[in-house]
């Protein structure tokens, strides 16, 4: 299940290129010369959904180290970081010999019952030295927002043989028709398919009561004001993650992810269940269900595709992470990190990865 980061932005799209130096293939494709984005009196539509579009990648934002130059002198020398589990939900602390991280491992949507969070939660949020999220803060995120129109333009698929009215079955097709309607499926389709893929995560998080308004990156953004806030990732590595994989990879997910709407009851049951698990605080359970829904990839996944595609979604960036987390405890002061749970989880989680390079006792 791939649950990525929500966050609500407003995205100004100014004057968009002409449609077909956007679309050049338009001229030669008499199918396309027929589609909503080659008939003149069609295009402010589809500068309009592109905004709606660009929103909700925004919403849907599931979802490299290097070396550290007398690090094991200091590691040898100076007693090692130790992590605390404290009371709280998902509420670790790294403390070291110049100050501490705070680590508050967040789901990316949520309802009300996951507020307040608790008070040494928010005491050490708001005395924290450094902010540090996924993303970064406000700026950052409205940095990204400008450069996302040509993100989602440079994924217009320019194959007509590849537009997912023509790779999805009928039957597929006559389900995404009911549920989000026509004009955004035909829409969609000319997109690559892990676009459609993002809209309907967001759909499924909806129908289950849960949405990025409430979730607790956006709440605790929203408390630090006008404070910095640090990145964990590049706009870029967020992308990366979203649309991972050849044409053909990111269509069987995307024919997952039609299928668990279909599989309505299950797919809520699962999504429900892991609420229950964060808000009663059970790391180990919590834990064990991630990892069996990481698993649960498209059954054309090859056994090396399958660990190709969790490195990129977890563990590659749990080895930027841990790097960062050593370079927060060098320079000193305390450091408050809010970043989804599922990277402080499992058998390659930030806090495993640390310990492996001698970061950490």
């Amino acid at each position: 299940m791939n649950i990525v980061i929500y966050l609500c932005l407003i995205v100004n799209i100014t004057a968009a290129p002409c449609r077909y130096e956007v679309l050049p293939w338009a001229y030669s494709s008499k199918e396309y010369k027929k589609s909503l984005f080659c008939r003149e009196e069609n295009y402010m539509k589809i500068r309009v959904y592109l905004k709606k579009l660009v929103s909700l990648i925004m919403l849907g934002i599931v979802l490299t180290a290097c070396t550290t130059t007398g690090q094991a002198k200091r590691h040898s020398e100076l007693s090692k970081p130790v992590l605390i589990e404290h009371p709280e939900r998902f509420f670790w602390e790294i403390k070291g010999n110049k100050g501490s991280i705070y680590v508050l491992g967040t789901v990316h949507v949520a309802d009300k019952s996951f507020y307040p969070l608790e008070r040494n939660v928010l005491r050490a949020f708001d005395k924290a030295d450094r902010l540090v999220s996924e993303i970064g803060g406000k700026a950052e995120l409205e940095a990204f927002t400008a450069e996302l129109q040509t993100i989602v333009i440079k994924n217009i698929n320019a194959d007509p043989k590849k537009s997912l009215l023509k790779v999805l079955s009928e039957d597929e097709l006559a389900f995404l028709y009911e549920m989000i309607g026509d004009d955004a499926v035909h829409q969609l389709a000319l997109f690559n398919p892990w676009i459609l893929n993002t809209v309907l995560t967001q759909l499924l998080m909806n129908k289950a009561g849960l949405n990025a308004g409430d979730g607790i990156d956006m709440y605790l953004m929203q408390r630090a004001e006008n404070k910095k806030i640090a990145a964990l990732d590049t706009a870029e590595q967020q992308i990366a993650v979203l649309s991972y994989g050849t044409f053909e990879d990111q269509l069987a997910i995307l024919k997952d992810s039609i299928q668990a709407l279909r599989d309505i009851d299950k797919s809520m049951e699962e999504i429900h269940k892991i609420r229950d698990l964060y808000l009663s605080n059970n790391r180990k359970e919590l834990s064990s269900l991630l990892v069996e829904l990481l698993l649960e990839v498209p059954s054309s996944f090859s056994e090396k595709k399958v660990q190709a595609y969790i490195d990129a979604l977890l563990t590659d960036r749990n080895r930027t992470w841990a790097q960062k987390f050593d370079e927060y405890l060098r320079e000193g002061g305390n450091t408050f990190v809010f970043a989804g749970a599922a990277h402080f989880l499992g058998k390659s989680n930030v806090f495993e990865i640390m310990r492996q390079k001698n970061m950490l006792e």
